[in-house]
């Protein structure tokens, strides 16, 4: 290859990354429009990847699985009536007294910069004493304005977007019908797309929703089990040190969790600031509280739950939290991670197939991971890629497939299985 067909080459691969690029920030941009269906969409499929295992559970039980994905769709919504019935009225009671205080917040605030300045001040830092003194006074002026205008906004605007309340409720109540629909049908809808994809490629499209399923499912499942953990120690260790805010945070620390790695700490530096206001021991005891809390959290309770997730190293994290910020804002942070994962174990799968060398270990760093290995030693790039051998069977995603190839092998007669010496032909 000359020169001119390298240079060629390298222009083409880059105006093509800067092409899926600009692809993409569009089609966020176009989904931004059309808000009110990506929202019935989101929560039919994330409600519909939580409900799956539990209507997979249900069938083993040999409960009928129309019945059974009804049943799990109802647990799911009861859970959420349940949590927002407990912790709706103290977290707007709480947020109102927080946002009454705040002026008192910003005076003591200036007080304590005040005697700090008499104590360590010197004609020396003067400057610095004006700038941050400058800095403290815009930021107490935003905050007192920010607090006044949102305690404004919740006294008279509960009632007055009632409209909007019952929007939602709509698109939550038909969000809830589809994820029962997709919990029940999805191994037939599996068996439909196979027919669309051709036999070619109907293993890559089974990987990639098993990848899909995986980390999607198995992360929002596992989050929400730790979110919740992590709340309700929060909000009780807080309690019994009797901290004015404990249900608030409790609630701020479950909502942050799941922003890995910056939701824990944001909470957790949120709630020692607020227990300065009260006492410096308030604020010790707080830390301790959080602290601990997040570390059952993450070194008890989270590899358990996380089990039915893709790893994730959390250099990753932190890259796809700044990506998915950076295209999705809020909602963008919080799928970035298992996003994440999901691009993580295509690249996995796609780079062992391709070159037969084994790219996950168990000393590894960024593909870190259990390995798979078949009889000769070869590396299994699917189960290398979902980090387990059994997924794809136990959550049926092989079921529509298996149905179809049983109705491909009864089209063909019973001179397919004389041609092929008593066994299915090979894929």
């Amino acid at each position: 290859m000359g020169r001119y067909e390298k240079w060629r080459l390298r222009a083409v691969v880059t105006w093509a990354i800067v092409g899926a690029i600009v692809l993409f920030v569009l089609a966020i941009r176009g989904l931004a429009i059309v808000g009110q269906a990506v929202e019935l969409l989101l929560i039919g499929i994330i409600v519909g990847f939580v409900c799956s295992p539990i209507t997979n559970w249900l069938e083993d039980r040999r409960v009928p699985r129309g019945l059974a994905a009804v049943l799990s769709v109802l647990v799911v919504l009861a859970a959420l009536v349940v949590l927002v019935a407990l912790f709706m009225g103290p977290f707007l009671r709480e947020l109102m007294v927080l946002l009454r205080n705040v002026p008192t917040y910003v005076t003591q605030l200036q007080d304590a910069l005040a005697t700090f300045w008499d104590t360590f001040g010197t004609s020396s830092n003067g400057n610095v004493q004006n700038l941050v003194n400058a800095a403290v006074q815009a930021l107490s002026e935003a905050g007192t304005s920010i607090a006044s205008d949102l305690a404004r906004g919740l006294s008279q605007g509960l009632f007055v977007s009632l409209t909007d309340i019952a929007g939602h409720l709509v698109t939550i109540f038909l969000g809830m019908i589809l994820a029962c629909w997709l919990a029940l049908d999805y191994p037939k809808i599996m068996r439909e797309l196979a027919v669309i994809a051709g036999p070619e490629y109907d293993e890559e499209m089974v990987l990639t929703f098993a990848v899909l399923s995986r980390s999607m499912g198995g992360y929002m499942r596992g989050t929400l089990i730790t979110s919740l953990a992590n709340g309700a120690m929060v909000a009780a260790g807080l309690a019994l040190l009797g901290h004015p805010y404990a249900g608030l945070l409790g609630i701020a620390t479950f909502v942050l969790h799941f922003v890995p790695v910056i939701g824990p700490m944001l909470s957790s530096v949120s709630a020692v600031l607020l227990g300065l206001f009260v006492s410096p021991l308030c604020a010790f005891w707080t830390l301790v509280v959080t602290v601990v809390a997040q570390n059952v959290t993450d070194n008890l309770l989270s590899p358990i739950v996380m089990r039915s997730a893709v790893k994730i190293h959390p250099a990753l994290s932190l890259v796809g939290i700044v990506i998915g910020g950076c295209v999705g804002g809020a909602v963008g942070m919080v799928l970035a991670v298992p996003l994440t994962a999901a691009i993580r174990s295509f690249f996995v799968y796609y780079f062992e197939t391709h070159t037969g060398r084994q790219l996950v270990s168990e000393e590894g760093a960024l593909f870190g991971s259990t390995p798979f290995n078949d009889a000769q030693g070869r590396p299994r790039p699917t189960f290398d890629a979902l980090d387990d051998d059994t997924f794809i069977s136990r959550s049926r995603l092989l079921d529509g497939l298996s149905r179809l190839h049983e109705n491909k092998e009864a089209e063909k007669g019973p001179d397919a299985e004389k041609d092929t010496g008593g066994e299915a032909p090979a894929k």
